[in-house]
C-alpha cells in the first residue's frame, strides 16, 4: 500500500500541475493530525520486518490509524474514496489473519528471486492467493507493468484510496488557480 500511495501522491501533483495547479497552494492545505500517517506506517514496517508475530494486531492498528487520519479530515474532496479504499484492504487482512492475498503469477513475474519466500508464507504481510484464502477478489490482483513507471501488483483498495489521493491532490492545488483567475478577471 505505500509504494500506490507514493505513486498516488506523485502522479496527483503531476497531473494537478499539468491541469493547471499550484504547488504554492499544496503548501498552505492544513490537514488535521497528518502524524496519524507516519506513525501507522511506522507499526505496520515494524511489524513486517521486525516483529512478524504481531502482524494483525499491527495491521488493524495501522489501518485504523488511517482511518481516524482520514475521517478527521472528511471533509476534504478525495477522503471519502480513502476512507473505502482502507476499508477495503484492511477488510482482506482481516479475513486472512493481517495478511494480503497476492496473485501467484504476478508475484512471480514481479520477484522472481522472493517467490520461493512468498510460496512459503513467509514475505512479510503478502501470501499466495489460494483456496484457503478469503476475499481473494479485493487481494493484490491488478499487475501493473509498461507503461506505468514500474511493475507493482495493487488491490481494488488500493486504486480506491489512490483515487482519492488524487482528487485530494487536484483540488488543494486547483484552488488558488480559480481564485486567482477570478482575480485576475475582475482587474482586467
Amino acid at each position: 500500500m505505500i509504494y500506490m500511495f507514493v505513486d498516488s501522491i506523485i502522479i496527483g501533483i503531476i497531473a494537478s500541475l499539468i491541469m493547471g495547479g499550484s504547488l504554492q497552494q499544496l503548501v498552505t492545505v492544513k490537514l488535521n493530525h497528518p502524524w496519524l500517517i507516519a506513525v501507522s506506517f511506522i507499526i505496520q514496517f515494524g511489524a513486517i520486518y521486525i516483529f512478524l508475530e504481531y502482524l494483525l494486531m499491527s495491521v488493524c492498528a495501522s489501518n485504523i490509524g488511517l482511518l481516524i487520519f482520514c475521517l478527521v479530515n472528511y471533509k476534504d474532496k478525495g477522503f471519502k474514496y480513502m476512507v473505502i479504499g482502507i476499508f477495503m484492504n484492511l477488510l482482506v487482512m482481516l479475513a486472512n489473519k493481517g495478511r494480503m492475498p497476492v496473485d501467484v503469477q504476478a508475484a512471480k513475474a514481479l520477484s522472481p528471486e522472493d517467490f520461493p519466500a512468498f510460496m512459503a508464507g513467509e514475505y512479510g504481510k503478502h501470501i499466495p492467493i489460494s483456496a484457503h484464502t478469503h476475499l481473494n477478489f479485493l487481494g493484490d490482483i491488478f499487475f501493473l507493468q509498461y507503461p506505468y513507471p514500474r511493475p507493482i501488483i495493487i488491490s481494488l483498495g488500493d486504486i480506491v484510496l489512490s483515487i482519492g489521493v488524487i482528487l485530494f491532490l487536484y483540488k488543494a492545488m486547483a484552488k488558488s488557480n480559480k481564485k486567482s483567475k477570478e482575480v485576475v478577471g475582475y482587474g482586467g
